[in-house]
């Protein structure tokens, strides 16, 4: 039977680099709006999560899982279609984000054994698959802007190293290395792409790796981390607002931080002890089991709880828990 996952990759990450301890947060003194917690509709004896949704918060993509197998979903304005990806020869498929015109990236795996991926559009029904940076490349596409610009990875088994690229709207059918710091051999992961075609990501070695930025304009640069700090990551860009996560030398742990590329002011999160996952144009951070505000403030959510999208609205959505939840939005945050 066809199997269709569609696991985000930064939650997959996050896990991996051990950052989604349970949460601690707390509401700061001064308080923090409460969040109001609505299911997103699933076929019945499903689980079903959200993966990532589009700036304005009315389309989101995500899975849902029946007993023997799971399936690709899409809301729109609140409404779910299920997306089939019987078309498209595959093991499996991961679906990660969605713009506001509805097109979904993602990638689909031919075979367990070289676990080779193939990165594509989703449109309407029909999948487009993107061009590797070399022939024979496992692609992946994690993000989309707007006007349709696309960002990923492309690797060889032979060449090493990740290398982060991009798929411009405006060159359909083409790809676009994006340059490594000097001296690099490890490669880079790309997390995602900004409205104006901005991209963040992750230098290797990773972990801890280096927390990266390709400027739509300008030259790329390593983002600030604490004085003695062995690195970090970036996960997330919407409208220059950045978010990650920062090994912190003097608490010895990592801690979530937001950069804000339009005043170069970086804030970091000690409150709250769990990675970042998504983040608005207002430096709203989604994480496990909270949503911190930009000025520190935080609305606990309910234990397990995944937030992997935030609107510009403020509306965000994700999971009540990884893998075996509910996909729920959070409105009034």
């Amino acid at each position: 039977m066809n199997r269709l996952h569609t696991r985000s990759a930064l939650v997959a990450v996050a896990l991996a680099a051990g950052l989604l301890a349970p949460t601690t947060a707390q509401a700061t003194a001064h308080g923090a709006p409460a969040c109001t917690a609505v299911a997103l509709p699933a076929p019945a004896g499903t689980s079903s999560e959200v993966t990532g949704g589009d700036v304005t918060g009315r389309y989101l993509v995500g899975r849902v899982s029946y007993p023997d197998h799971t399936a690709g979903a899409l809301w729109r304005d609140g409404q779910y279609t299920e997306i089939d990806a019987s078309s498209i020869p595959n093991v499996q498929v991961d679906l990660h984000d969605v713009n506001r015109n509805g097109v979904v990236v993602g990638e689909r795996m031919t075979d367990y054994s070289s676990f080779h991926t193939d990165a594509f559009t989703y449109r309407d029904g029909k999948f487009t698959f993107l061009p590797a940076l070399n022939p024979g490349d496992t692609t992946d596409a994690l993000g989309i802007n707007s006007r349709g610009d696309v960002v990923g990875t492309s690797v060889s088994d032979t060449r090493g190293g990740w290398a982060p690229v991009v798929w411009p709207a405006d060159k359909p059918g083409t790809v676009r290395g994006l340059p490594l710091p000097a001296g690099n051999t490890n490669g880079a992961l790309a997390r995602g792409i900004d409205e104006d075609g901005a991209v963040v990501g992750v230098v290797s070695p990773y972990p801890p790796g280096t927390p990266y930025l390709w400027p739509a304009h300008g030259n790329p640069r390593a983002l600030p981390v604490p004085a003695g700090s062995i690195g970090g990551e970036t996960t997330a860009i919407q409208n220059g607002m950045v978010a990650g996560n920062v090994y912190d030398p003097a608490t010895n742990s990592t801690v979530m931080t937001l950069w804000n590329l339009r005043t170069g002011a970086t804030t970091r999160h000690t409150s709250v002890h769990s990675g970042a996952l998504s983040v608005n144009r207002n430096g709203t951070i989604g994480t496990a089991g909270a949503i911190v505000h930009a000025d520190g403030r935080v609305s606990p959510l309910a234990n397990g709880s995944l937030v992997t999208t935030i609107a510009a609205t403020g509306e965000a959505a994700g999971t009540t828990q990884p893998f075996n939840g509910q996909a729920t939005r959070w409105l009034g945050c």
